[in-house]
């Protein structure tokens, strides 16, 4: 008879519900790609929308539609508009749009891209 070294078997790929067994491709979600000309209309379209006084469409514009699948001059353009958005709010209204952003729907998902731009910035 053999005699086996127990401490070389790695008993997690004998547990079904192991990490070793779990695929990770499944964490990320699926993003399509986001051409910079896209990202650049959408911009425009933010920007025309902040020129019109409406500083809460504008802003939950572009948090509703983050360039995920872009290239990285994209996220930098969609970046400067958000920045940009941010500073043309004044102080006394940030709150109450916040608000108004976080009991809307998917608010609680635009306030978590708020907070990733935030971070980045």
């Amino acid at each position: 008879m053999t005699t086996m070294n127990w401490r070389t078997i790695n008993i997690d790929l004998l547990d079904p519900e192991s990490p070793a067994n779990f695929s990770t491709a499944t964490l990320s979600p699926a993003v399509s790609s986001v051409s910079t000309a896209e990202v650049q209309n959408l911009s425009s379209q933010i920007k025309q929308l902040l020129r019109g006084g409406d500083g809460e469409g504008a802003l939950r514009g572009a948090l509703e539609n983050p360039p995920y699948g872009g290239d990285a001059a994209a996220k930098e353009i969609h970046l400067a508009t958000v920045v940009e958005i941010l500073q043309s709010i004044k102080q006394s209204e940030m709150s109450p749009i916040l608000n108004r952003i976080y009991n809307s729907d998917g608010g609680i998902e635009a306030l978590d891209v708020l907070m990733k731009y935030l971070c980045e910035s």
